[in-house]
């Protein structure tokens, strides 16, 4: 049976539409399709960099110093160096830079700590200090907004200066000499020093938080922990007056370490 014209147009009007309805359907994606990628474990926040200061505790082998000092090799009644013990440890200050390449931390550290003053009742004194650099290199275990936790390890050179005094002067060993150890103690005059150099490693911890004004900054306050132990792998070698010392006893930075750090810190994101 032939349609009328209209009936016609109408009837093909409505195969058309729904023609189009359904090659719409199947194009358009699903909302699920639609969402963003859900992230993976290899998403992660980049660690933030910093620039800080830092005090802490530092402990220093002075045994085989404090040996010197004391002298019992010496004979009851000899004349002996009157100089007294030092202590081993003392206060550190110093301060530093790191900065991320991925995981990685890369940083930058210097410090100084005076180990301790001695004055004993026969008007002598003795000062030691020390003061290193220290390059260090981590990988951040752990991350996010706020918090980095970073297991490093630092390599680094140091001096240790050893200045003896005595109040009523005295014959002082002549800078053309190459002297021994105890050459130099036994005969400071008023004051001399003693320059000794190490090499020293450090592995550690360092434990890092950013404090944020609010959920739009980038830069804030990082407050740190540093947990380490120092290790020096060879002796302290010792001049006077730019001369070697013979005989010197070792002496280095030894065992745990911890430092609080306060500085700047800054953060971006990162796959």
């Amino acid at each position: 049976m032939r349609l009328p014209f209209p009936m016609i147009f109408l009837h093909s009007g409505r195969l058309a539409s729904a023609a189009l309805l359904a090659s719409l359907t199947f194009i358009a994606p699903s909302p699920a399709l639609a969402q963003a990628p859900l992230p993976t474990p290899d998403d992660f926040v980049t660690p933030f960099s910093a620039v800080w200061i830092t005090t802490g505790k530092l402990l220093v082998d002075v045994r085989k110093l404090n040996d010197r000092f004391s002298r019992p090799d010496l004979a009851t009644g000899a004349v002996r160096p009157g100089f007294d013990a030092l202590s081993n440890d003392g206060f550190i200050i110093g301060g530093g830079a790191y900065t991320p390449i991925g995981r990685v931390m890369l940083g930058g550290e210097f410090h100084y700590s005076d180990i301790g003053l001695e004055s004993s009742p026969a008007g002598k004194t003795n000062q030691l200090t020390t003061n290193y650099f220290m390059a260090t290199v981590g990988y951040a275990v752990w991350t996010n907004w706020k918090v980095s936790i970073t297991p490093y390890f630092g390599v680094g050179i140091g001096k240790m200066t050893l200045t003896l005094k005595n109040r009523d002067g005295g014959p002082t060993i002549p800078a053309t000499a190459s002297p021994t150890f105890d050459d130099v103690v036994f005969s400071p005059g008023q004051q001399s020093r003693l320059i000794g150099s190490y090499y020293l490693m450090q592995p550690g911890i360092a434990v890092d938080y950013l404090v944020l004004r609010d959920t739009n900054s980038r830069v804030g306050v990082t407050l740190g922990l540093r947990l380490g132990t120092s290790i020096t792998p060879n002796r302290t070698t010792w001049q006077y007056r730019g001369r070697d010392v013979f005989g010197a006893p070792d002496a280095g930075p030894v065992g745990p370490s911890m430092r609080l750090i306060f500085g700047i810190g800054g953060f971006k994101m990162s796959r």
